[in-house]
């Protein structure tokens, strides 16, 4: 992904938590399932990281948080956990990518870089 324009997220900037050089950062991993319904299922693996939804809003604390989901680069919301059932997708291309945020809603970073993952679908 490119650089911001200038100007972009002040609504909602998040500051972030850089952890380079730290033993076992958080990491994640995301699929989407096709639902036999409808839809899609979004899973989220994660690693050195605990969902921890008690505590949004609070202080940080390393390696908990929640996640952030995006849909074309606009924030869908929240996630607390490893799943997430997504409908009503527009037809063609879609980018859904997930991040990890600390408990206060600061971006965990690796070298500047926000830790996430993307994945591209196909919705029909």
């Amino acid at each position: 992904m490119g650089a911001h324009a200038a100007g972009e997220h002040h609504h909602h900037h998040h500051n972030q938590i850089e952890l380079a050089g730290t033993e076992n950062p958080p990491a994640i991993n995301i699929k989407l399932h096709k639902d036999a319904m409808s839809g899609w299922n979004l899973e989220v693996m994660t690693e050195h990281f605990e969902f921890t939804p008690a505590n949004t809003n609070q202080n940080h604390v390393p390696g908990q948080g929640h996640a952030h989901v995006y849909i074309d680069g606009v924030k869908l919301g929240r996630l607390y956990g490893n799943w997430m059932h997504l409908t009503g997708l527009a037809p063609g291309p879609r980018a859904i990518k997930v991040t990890l945020n600390s408990n206060d809603h600061q971006d965990y970073v690796i070298d500047g870089v926000v830790i996430g993952d993307e994945v591209v679908i196909h919705q029909p």
